[in-house]
């Protein structure tokens, strides 16, 4: 296991691991959604945010992705969820960050209470402008409750 900054050659693997785990993580929104932000995650999202990637026998399983105190992406591979590799990352951040913001689907229960767990307090509930999805906007201070 090893947590290293994202190089450009990984940009590939990594989108397709944000993709395949996005469709499975939101059936709520429409595939054709995801595939449609496929080419903006490879040459906007990623590129121009801070991005981690957690790597496994040499093959990237997850990835945190922040924009400031903004966590704006963390995808492990759905075939090694709940093995703690989503709390290694988000624990790495943390020791980056005093304070870290995230938006998260309502219908996304699990990841809500993966951030609950991990001491995130929900702040307010919006819609999404895209997708026209109610979201909780959360937030972590770095202080333990």
């Amino acid at each position: 296991m090893k947590i290293r900054k994202l190089e450009t050659k990984d940009i590939e693997s990594t989108v397709e691991l944000w993709y395949n785990t996005s469709v499975i993580a939101h059936s709520f929104i429409p595939t054709s959604y995801w595939k449609n932000n496929k080419e903006s995650m490879a040459k906007i999202y990623l590129p121009e945010s801070e991005t981690f990637v957690y790597v496994e026998n040499e093959k990237i399983v997850g990835f945190i992705s922040m924009a400031g105190n903004y966590l704006a992406a963390i995808f492990v591979d759905k075939e090694l969820q709940g093995k703690g590799i989503g709390k290694t990352l988000l624990n790495f951040i943390k020791q980056k960050r005093s304070n870290i913001l995230l938006k998260v689907f309502k219908q996304n229960i699990q990841s809500i209470e993966f951030y609950k767990s991990q001491d995130f307090n929900m702040v307010y509930e919006n819609t999404d402008k895209e997708t026209g999805e109610l979201e909780f906007l959360m937030e972590w201070n770095g202080i333990k409750k």
